[in-house]
């Protein structure tokens, strides 16, 4: 068993990451300038309404932005070596292997014309040097760890002949071939039911203790966080407002948009038939953003300041910081 770590330097940090897309209305910055860490070991949460720029982070840090999407400035540092830096070549051999990604949607996300030894195998082969008979026992044990019923006889099986959960478990097995040092997994329970989720989740923590891995877990869901988080950080319209500890962050949320997502969850006193707080509004277009603060037009507490200034993330206690001008 592998002993996590509580302090030490992140196995993975972003620093100032911008990514936009050039688009017919115009140029928009979907990642704004973030920053972020994680520790060997740790998961970190990443959390924000649909659209505020969760996955592009995701796919940004797997340097799988497509034009006309665009990674413009900032350093993503992989035990200290910025990933933006290396060529086509050199990031083939970390993305898959150092780094891995278990993507959304595990209905559509393996091809139905390929097998599900196909992709175990070409991973095994570039980033473990595995081959033949072995990669093929490599390939069953992945799947037994993941708990893939007679994983023996399923490798020439194809993603039609299982369910969404298992074809889940096949992406997170896949995305482990490699022994990768930071696992980036989007959205891994979207669209299963509740008993599936909890069971991939329960296999990734597993996982993690196993391995070591670093994992950013990239949800809305907030129950998932509390659950299976070390520490998350807030987005919101490609920003992040609030990074904390979990604790931390459940305790005393400090930003007024972090307040209201969690406003907005029942609690278990919470009476049948209670009206829930909403958040008023809506998430701003990235073609037209509000200027200063961008959550002030849904916020009780917007002054003045808030059109004028960009508020800036300030640590209000160890490990706990906020972008809010009036977080005191």
């Amino acid at each position: 068993m592998t002993v996590v770590p509580e302090t030490g330097p992140p196995i993975l940090e972003v620093r100032n990451l911008l990514t936009g897309f050039k688009t017919e209305r115009g140029w928009v910055t979907a990642v704004d300038s973030i920053s972020l860490s994680i520790q060997a070991g740790r998961t970190l949460g990443l959390v924000g309404e649909s659209g505020c720029g969760k996955s592009v982070t995701g796919y940004s840090l797997m340097r799988l932005i497509s034009p006309p999407g665009r990674i413009v400035a900032g350093e993503v540092l992989l035990e200290g070596r910025d990933l933006l830096l290396l060529s086509e070549r050199e990031m083939r051999q970390k993305r898959g292997g150092q780094i891995a990604m278990v993507f959304q949607e595990p209905m559509t996300s393996l091809d139905p014309l390929y097998m599900v030894q196909d992709p175990l195998l070409e991973t095994l082969a570039i980033h473990r040097g595995l081959r033949g008979a072995a990669a093929r026992k490599e390939a069953v044990s992945l799947l037994e760890q993941v708990a893939i019923p007679g994983a023996a006889g399923r490798l020439t099986s194809y993603p039609h002949q299982f369910s969404g959960g298992m074809r889940q478990r096949i992406l997170i097995a896949t995305a482990l071939a490699g022994k990768p040092r930071v696992l980036v997994a989007d959205e891994p329970t979207t669209a299963l039911d509740v008993t599936v989720q909890a069971q991939i989740l329960a296999l990734l923590r597993q996982l993690q203790v196993e391995t070591g891995t670093a994992v950013l877990l990239i949800t809305h869901n907030l129950g998932v966080v509390a659950e299976n988080c070390h520490d998350v950080a807030v987005m919101y319209a490609g920003r992040i407002v609030e990074v904390a500890p979990v604790k931390s962050l459940f305790a005393k949320p400090s930003h007024p948009y972090t307040q209201g997502l969690l406003a907005a969850i029942p609690g278990p006193l919470t009476a049948p038939r209670t009206p829930l707080p909403a958040i008023p509004g809506t998430v701003p277009s990235l073609h037209n953003l509000p200027s200063g603060c961008r959550f002030r037009n849904r916020c009780a507490l917007a002054a003045s300041r808030c059109a004028e200034e960009v508020p800036v993330l300030r640590e209000i206690s160890p490990g706990h910081s906020v972008a809010c001008h009036f977080v005191d």
